[in-house]
C-alpha cells in the first residue's frame, strides 16, 4: 500500500511538505507542489482528503475542460504552456478528490459532460449563450465578460498592474511603456487599465503597443516602438512570455537589462526565476486558481450555492533582477 511516506521520498521532500501540498496550504513553492503532485501521480497515491464531502455525494462527475482553437494551437506549438498547465494540474488533482473526472474538449464543439470549464480569454457572449442553452453547470477560468452574470475565477490584473506601474514611478521613471496582448482578454484588459490609471494619476503619458504571441511579432513591435516613441526607461509587459520576448529583442539591440531598460512581467511562470536576468513580475497564484475552480465546479454540480460569483485573486509583487 502506497503511503504519504512513499510520496515524500519520491518527491525528495518532507512528509509535512506533502501534507501542506495536499491541503493547499501556504509556504510551498509551485515548483515543489508540482514535484509532489508528479510523485502522487506516478505512485498512484490516493490521499484521503475531503472524505466527508465525498461520503455525502458519492456520484462521479465528468467535466469538460474547454479550450479554444487558439489555445490548442499554442499548446501544440509549445508557445505558452506554463501558465495554464500549472492551473490545470491543480484543478485536476483537487477535482479528483471530489470525484470529478476531467477531459479536454473544444470550446465551440464540446463533448457531452456534466459540467464545463471554459478556459482563457477567447470566450465570447455568444459562447456563453451557447453554454447557457446546454443547461449544464459551467464557469469561466481566467476570464470575465461584463454583463454576463456567470461564475468565473480570475486574477485581479488591474491591482497588480497598478502596483507594478507605481513601483516604477516611485523609482523615478517617467517613460514607462506597456506592451500587451489582445484586449478582448479580461486579464490583459485589466492590466492595461491598471497601468493607464497609475500613469494618469502621476500625470504621465501612457504608451501602448500590442503584441501577438501566436504570430510572435515582437521584433516588429520593438522596431515600431523605438521609431515612434524612442527608448523607454521601463516596460511593463502583460505577461511573462511577453516580457521575455521584449528582453530578447532589446538584447539583440545591445540594450542592458535593467541598466538601460527595466522590465516587469506578469504571472510568475515557472521559468521566470531561471530566465536571464531573472524576471521581476506579479505572481499569479495559479495553484489556488486551479483549486478554487475545482471546488466551485463541485458546488455547482451538487447544486450548492448556485448564484453566480466572481472569485478574484490578488497578485504578489516579486522583485528580481530585470528591473531596478
Amino acid at each position: 500500500m502506497i503511503t504519504i511516506d512513499d510520496v515524500a521520498r519520491k518527491a525528495g521532500v518532507s512528509i509535512a511538505t506533502v501534507s501542506r501540498v495536499l491541503n493547499n496550504l501556504e509556504n510551498v513553492s509551485e515548483k515543489t507542489k508540482m514535484k509532489v503532485w508528479k510523485a502522487i501521480e506516478e505512485l498512484n497515491y490516493k490521499p484521503k482528503i475531503l472524505a466527508s464531502a465525498l461520503a455525502r455525494h458519492k456520484k462521479k462527475f465528468k467535466v469538460g475542460i474547454c479550450e479554444s482553437d487558439r489555445l490548442i494551437k499554442m499548446e501544440k506549438e509549445n508557445i505558452s504552456p506554463e501558465f495554464y498547465s500549472v492551473i490545470l494540474t491543480f484543478l485536476e488533482k483537487i477535482g479528483e478528490e471530489y470525484g470529478i473526472e476531467f477531459c479536454k474538449t473544444k470550446l465551440l464543439t464540446p463533448i457531452e459532460c456534466d459540467g464545463y470549464i471554459l478556459v482563457g480569454g477567447d470566450t465570447t457572449k455568444e459562447t456563453v449563450k451557447y453554454y447557457k442553452d446546454i443547461k449544464k453547470p459551467f464557469l469561466l477560468l481566467d476570464h470575465y465578460i461584463p454583463g454576463e452574470k456567470v461564475n468565473c475565477i480570475v486574477t485581479n490584473g488591474y491591482d497588480g498592474a497598478y502596483y507594478a506601474t507605481n513601483y516604477l514611478i516611485k523609482k523615478g521613471f517617467r517613460r514607462i511603456f506597456h506592451i500587451h496582448g489582445p484586449l478582448n482578454s479580461y486579464g490583459f484588459k485589466g492590466r492595461f487599465e491598471g497601468y493607464t490609471t497609475a500613469m494618469h494619476q502621476a500625470n504621465l503619458l501612457p504608451k501602448y503597443y500590442e503584441y501577438d504571441d501566436v504570430k510572435d511579432n515582437m521584433e516588429d513591435v520593438i522596431e515600431f516602438m523605438i521609431k515612434k516613441d524612442g527608448i523607454p526607461e521601463a516596460i511593463f509587459a502583460s505577461n511573462d512570455i511577453t516580457a521575455m520576448r521584449v528582453i530578447r529583442e532589446l538584447k539583440k539591440r545591445n540594450f542592458k537589462i535593467p541598466e538601460d531598460v527595466s522590465i516587469i512581467g506578469f504571472d510568475d511562470i515557472l521559468s521566470a526565476k531561471e530566465f536571464e536576468p531573472p524576471l521581476t513580475t506579479l505572481k499569479v497564484f495559479k495553484d489556488e486558481m486551479g483549486s478554487l475552480t475545482a471546488k466551485r465546479m463541485y458546488e455547482l454540480l451538487i447544486g450548492h450555492d448556485t448564484h453566480p460569483v466572481m472569485i478574484s485573486l490578488f497578485t504578489k509583487f516579486i522583485k528580481r533582477k530585470s528591473s531596478i
